[in-house]
């Protein structure tokens, strides 16, 4: 069982002015992370939180960070996210169904002996006492801030959840305004990390035919002509042609030019794809 608190917008926050100085100066900034530990540990107690853009069929991080840095627990986070365990986490599955009807911002407070943390608790959560979920919906899309107490600490305070509750809006806001701000930016290491985001990229931006886009898209990704060809199953001599006709095509002569060309469209085509993703399934209403 878990216990979902629609926000009250009418109700003031009760926040600390410098630490929310601090966040709102940081959005945008490799310091946000802090900034916001900061904050909630001010506000709630809170030892970690990690907050991600809520999509249909996808989970991205926003940001990440623990009150005290020898408590990080990055690892986790990161697996939460590319193995998928957020898809069967029953906070999360309430979360998407928040943001997607009609109230304000919401507070889930998790139970951690539902069911539905017999294998979630001990891969994710091993040493949590208590975890607070804050669902809601920016001008740019969805938010989901899951704020953590850690062994030995007691479980949040009701005054502490309250506080949350109040700035329930104004974290949704900023949360909204770093994510956009930063995807603003292409980020070159995402970029060239997924082979098959490559490839769709490629693809979807251009008018090269699938070969060529294929073949673009490993040069990128690394390989040498001998690896692209073991990988297409087509000989090397077929993997110089395709190149040298999708260079013609695109106008460019080295694998420089291709990288320049390539990374003035992916942060937009990242950025659509998400927005994509992030509408609101009529399902979920």
């Amino acid at each position: 069982m878990m216990t979902v608190m629609v926000q009250d917008p009418a109700t003031p926050g009760t926040t600390p002015n410098s630490s929310m100085a601090q966040l709102v100066e940081s959005i945008g900034h490799k310091h946000f992370g802090p900034a916001l530990a900061y904050f909630l540990h001010d506000l709630c107690g809170a030892d970690h939180f990690a907050a991600f853009r809520l999509g249909q069929d996808e989970l991205r991080e926003v940001a990440a960070c623990c009150f005290e840095p020898e408590r990080t627990a990055r690892d986790r986070v990161e697996s939460y996210v590319k193995q998928g365990w957020w898809r069967r986490d029953p906070a999360m599955t309430e979360a998407q169904r928040c943001v997607s009807g009609p109230a304000p911002s919401s507070i889930i407070h998790v139970d951690f002996s539902d069911d539905g943390y017999n294998d979630l608790r001990p891969r994710v959560y091993p040493h949590v006492r208590d975890r607070i979920l804050l669902c809601g919906r920016s001008a740019s899309g969805a938010i989901g801030l899951s704020v953590l107490r850690s062994d030995p600490h007691t479980p949040f305070a009701g005054e502490a959840i309250a506080k949350l509750s109040q700035c329930g809006d104004l974290l949704v806001a900023v949360l909204g305004k770093h994510a956009d701000v930063c995807q603003s930016r292409p980020n070159v290491a995402r970029a060239l990390t997924e082979l098959p985001d490559i490839e769709s990229c490629i693809v979807t931006t251009s008018n090269l035919p699938r070969r060529e886009a294929e073949v673009c898209a490993r040069i990128l990704y690394g390989l040498s002509s001998v690896g692209i060809a073991l990988d297409l199953s087509v000989s090397e001599e077929t993997v110089k042609t395709y190149r040298k006709r999708a260079y013609q095509r695109l106008a460019i002569g080295s694998e420089r030019e291709l990288l320049t060309w390539y990374l003035t469209r992916w942060s937009g085509w990242i950025g659509q794809r998400f927005e994509a993703t992030a509408s609101p399934s009529p399902a979920l209403h």
